[in-house]
């Protein structure tokens, strides 16, 4: 047991090394930056990992010895930047001397080792993240952890004796310290020391004394050395902090009430400027030069045909004329668009639009009615789209 204390004596002292190193994850008052972090997806954070080493052995009539080579498979994820859980495979080809008693893990001291499959969960906490806070780019990670599981021990000698594999079935567990070195953003370089503990006649000892009187737990260290390979993403986003909120007291209510009715008599004033400037009647364009009356009716781009607003503006001058009225009426078209042909064609019709109203729904003669026709009336711009009366 002083041998079990003194590694985890060995493996504090690196744990405590780990957090002198690179640490400048603080914010600007030199305090450390922590979570909470956003919960992340099922895809995100999953890491496996590949391994080998050397396993040693320590029971009661045991020296501390090398048992043989040992190799580990995992896979797993992390919940959080602090706590973890893996799934893995740990197989060791295992033997040890006795100070006392005798063993059948070497066969008759044959040298035929026996096979420790162990297939194990581990709770995983990352001690670095907890402590010094979560940093993407940290080169030394340190995570104790807690592993339980299934152990089978296979002899292979038992079949040469016997004619039948040997399988014994046990429960072990264990503890140990992962350090995850980063040497990229998807593959890292681990060193795994852990202790898996078993029962003592699972060890197959024969002491001097009987199993019944000496039911101890016998301990196997392991030093695994391999790659871990992300997967999904690998990082984690911190929730950004909303700045704190003023109390709200029954002043500040009051005032908002007050600016919610205010703020509805002028939409109520507005709704009513709407509506009464939807019942303006069209304004009249009449020009007055030298005692004669004049109004221009303006017309859509390759039109003949006066729209409403023009309509009721005609409708407006012919009430200021009397029945015997003489006129003369200009059409004008643009000559910027289309050719002197259809423009001919379109600055006549619009006199001879003007002209007929004026004659079918205003009764004035069409013998006192002068057409006219030309180009550019107000130079060459839309506005010469038009018929001028005058």
């Amino acid at each position: 047991m002083k041998k079990v204390l003194s590694i985890l004596a060995i493996a504090m002292m690196a744990l405590t090394s780990a957090f002198a190193q690179e640490n400048n994850n603080r914010d600007e008052e030199g305090n450390i930056v922590r979570g909470p972090y956003l919960t992340n997806s099922f895809g995100d954070n999953w890491f496996i990992s590949v391994g080998g080493g050397a396993n040693f052995t320590m029971a009661r009539e045991t020296k501390f010895s090398f048992g043989g080579p040992a190799i580990s498979v995992n896979i797993g994820k992390w919940f959080t930047p602090t706590v973890g859980a893996r799934f893995g495979y740990l197989g060791i080809d295992n033997s040890f001397d006795l100070k006392n008693g005798y063993t059948t893990l070497i066969g008759n001291n044959s040298g035929e080792y026996k096979f420790f499959h162990y297939v194990h969960g581990d709770l995983l906490w990352n001690l670095s993240n907890t402590l010094s806070g979560y940093k993407e780019t940290r080169f030394w990670d340190v995570i104790p952890y807690v592993s339980a599981g299934w152990v089978g021990l296979k002899d292979p000698s038992y079949k040469a004796r016997a004619g039948y594999d040997e399988v014994n079935d046990e429960w072990g567990c264990g503890a140990g310290f992962l350090n995850k070195f980063r040497l990229g953003n998807r593959v890292g370089l681990f060193l795994d020391l852990s202790v898996l503990s078993i029962r003592h006649e699972v060890l197959e000892i024969s002491p001097s004394k009987p199993v019944e009187e000496n039911n101890i737990f016998g301990w196997m260290p392991t030093a695994l050395v391999g790659l871990t390979f992300n997967l999904g993403r690998t990082n984690w986003d911190r929730v950004q902090e909303c700045a704190p909120t003023s109390s709200f007291t029954d002043a500040d209510y009051k005032a908002l009430q007050n600016a919610l009715k205010d703020l509805d008599l002028k939409n109520k004033k507005l709704l009513d400027d709407l509506e009464a400037a939807k019942n303006i009647k069209p304004e009249t364009i009449v020009i007055t030069t030298e005692g004669k009356k004049q109004i221009v009716l303006f017309f859509d781009i390759n039109k003949s045909k006066l729209n409403a607003n023009e309509l009721a503006h005609l409708k407006a001058f012919a009430s200021t004329l009397k029945p015997d009225a003489k006129l003369t009426v200009i059409g004008s078209a643009d000559s910027g668009t289309g050719n002197e042909k259809i423009n001919t064609r379109l600055s006549t019709d619009r006199a001879n639009v003007v002209a007929d109203i004026l004659v079918k729904e205003y009764g004035l003669s069409r013998d006192n009615i002068t057409i006219q026709n030309t180009f550019d009336l107000f130079g060459n711009n839309p506005q010469s789209r038009a018929t001028l009366v005058e």
